[in-house]
């Protein structure tokens, strides 16, 4: 267990299990899913931007995963929002797009991928922020 930063979670303990995964494709996330469970972490989902800022509202997470290209607010103006109310967030940045790179540097986000990257990509990327 790690601490969380920032308000939202000032006194709450942060499972250092606990990923919320957004993502509006539901085969990716469910493929996401799966993967990551098999790994052992506990993930949560949203399908838009919103209901991931309510899902971190109610709750501490280690990780957000988000994709970039989601329905009204992208995922890279999630992250910088999430990480302004909840600065102890590791986040993580996904998507096809040429410049997600980019992207990723402007919104704080702490790693960036691609998806064709794979899924044993993202476990490493994961692993890492949680170790």
């Amino acid at each position: 267990m790690m601490c969380a930063e920032g308000k939202g979670w000032p006194s709450a303990m942060v499972e250092t299990q606990r990923i919320l995964l957004v993502e509006d494709d539901r085969e990716q996330a469910a493929l996401f899913v799966q993967v990551l469970m098999l790994a052992g972490y506990t993930v949560v989902t949203a399908d838009t931007a919103d209901d991931a800022l309510a899902q971190l509202a109610a709750g501490p997470f280690a990780v957000l995963l988000a994709d970039w290209d989601l329905p009204g607010m992208k995922g890279d103006a999630l992250i910088a929002t999430a990480k302004a109310q909840y600065p102890g967030l590791k986040a993580i940045l996904y998507s096809n797009h040429a410049h997600v790179e980019e992207a990723c540097a402007a919104c704080g986000a702490d790693a960036c991928m691609r998806k064709t990257e794979g899924i044993m990509r993202l476990r490493e990327l994961i692993k890492q922020m949680l170790s």
